[in-house]
């Protein structure tokens, strides 16, 4: 009785370690995507480890991959458990099992990534935050949404804040087909150091604002 209790505490552990391991790949792939969409280098970046593995749920709660995501995680899950009757080909049917996982989550993880940057890109996303800025760089090039020493228009969004500086773009227009009628979007960077004061709003409360 002990033994099989030893058993499942040690099945229970190695799925525990292959679910851990996979949703990183799947959170890094999802982040490197959606930042690299945006020109940012995500090794350049400050990415914790929690929010690297909690990314993951963008792609696992995405209708498109829920079944296949499930049935091909079920496969690794299930052959740690029954893998044993399968006597000395276990351990290749394994790695073959982990390997075609690997592929499905970090291909899940990179399109997803772009398909969520592409749509924040557009100023009809609601998903990122209008940010204003105000400056200590009286002549600093930067958009309108800084000013010197006040806030300047809310009129840009703020894209991530790492490693002391701020990210931030200007959105477009949705065009009627595809980016291709968009032009370029150029990601703008200050320096905490830069700014005296940061200027946050979301949704309703930026158009109750602006009124």
């Amino acid at each position: 009785m002990e033994g099989d209790s030893l058993a499942f505490l040690k099945s229970l552990a190695d799925a525990s370690a292959v679910f851990v391991g996979f949703t990183y790949i799947g959170g890094w792939s999802y982040l490197a995507s959606y930042y690299s969409t945006f020109g940012l280098n995500p090794l350049e970046l400050d990415l914790p480890l929690p929010v690297v593995c909690t990314a993951a749920v963008y792609v696992l709660f995405n209708p498109a991959w829920h079944l296949l995501v499930v049935a091909v995680a079920a496969l690794p899950l299930g052959w740690i458990f029954f893998g044993h009757h399968l006597g000395r080909h276990r351990r290749g049917w394994t790695a073959v099992i982990l390997a075609l996982l690997l592929l499905v989550t970090s291909y899940a993880g990179v399109y997803e990534g772009k398909q969520h940057a592409t749509d924040d890109m557009l100023t009809d996303s609601s998903e990122l935050p209008y940010v204003a800025f105000s400056s200590r760089l009286a002549e600093n090039g930067l958009p309108s949404c800084v000013d010197y020493q006040t806030y300047g228009t809310t009129d840009c969004k703020l894209l991530l804040h790492s490693k002391g500086m701020y990210y931030f773009f200007t959105p477009v227009p949705k065009p009627g087909k595809g980016l291709a009628g968009v032009g370029s979007l150029n990601v703008y960077a200050i320096a905490d150091s830069d700014v005296t004061g940061v200027h946050i709003l979301r949704g309703l409360e930026r158009n109750t604002r602006g009124k």
